[in-house]
């Protein structure tokens, strides 16, 4: 199985976001999966025309040259996307968006239906399911919803599976393992066994999906601690 990881973390490597991505390709690694990831913060992609050129003057081919092309090629080899972001204004970090907006080349202008619904008709697309990882500041797990809801819908429009998420809610505790080890230690095992599933059984489990969105710190408690790091950093920085 190959899965293809796009991080679109402006933050890359140093995000909180690939703390359970990290977790989580270990997982698929180890269960047997070849596993290709790309940091969108290290890739030039410029945002869509709308020309529809790949439809039409050169079909599957963008009028853009820059490194989407090549983003492009990987995906096509991928059985699975994982789409992982950290969560920004109720949805996805813009260069994810961009990332998806600029996926166009791998659909056909012509509409087709399934489930009696409007699709467009994939090219030479091997994958056939999606997973998200993202994080966030804020404390509760519905804030997700929408993000959610967004990539059950592009699943949708690629014909592929929705094959789970990792959400993890009040997302900078990770950085703290020596506060909670206990409870950090099981959120960062069930991403891994989440990595696991996604090869042994094609989807993340719900008990892993749980598991990973767990409390880790009190809501007051942890809204406390954030107001008392941004009143730091802001004295630090007069």
């Amino acid at each position: 199985m190959n899965i293809f990881v796009v991080n679109g973390s402006p933050s890359g490597k140093k995000g909180n976001t690939y703390i359970i991505q990290k977790e989580f390709v270990k997982g698929a690694q180890e269960a047997g999966a070849n596993v290709e990831e790309v940091f969108l913060n290290k890739k030039k992609i410029h945002y869509c025309l709308g020309c529809f050129s790949c439809w039409t003057k050169t079909p599957g081919v963008c009028a853009i040259n820059d490194d989407q092309a090549e983003i492009l090629q990987k995906f096509l080899m991928a059985d699975v996307l994982v789409l992982a972001t950290p969560l920004y204004a109720d949805g996805m970090s813009g260069q994810s968006k961009v990332f998806l907006d600029r996926m166009i080349p791998v659909l056909q202008p012509e509409i087709v239906f399934r489930d009696e619904h409007c699709r467009h008709p994939r090219r030479e697309l091997k994958a056939s399911k999606l997973a998200l990882i993202s994080n966030c500041g804020f404390h509760e797990s519905d804030n997700f919803d929408a993000l959610v809801m967004h990539c059950r819908k592009l699943s949708l429009n690629l014909n592929a599976d929705y094959a789970g998420h990792l959400l993890r809610p009040h997302g900078p505790v990770l950085r703290y393992p020596e506060m909670m080890p206990k409870e950090i230690a099981g959120v960062l095992k069930a991403a891994e066994n989440a990595g696991s599933e996604i090869v042994k059984n094609g989807v993340i489990s719900e008990e892993s999906m749980k598991a990973v969105s767990a409390e880790i710190a009190p809501k007051r408690a942890y809204a406390e601690a954030a107001n008392f790091f941004w009143k730091q950093e802001l004295t630090n920085n007069r």
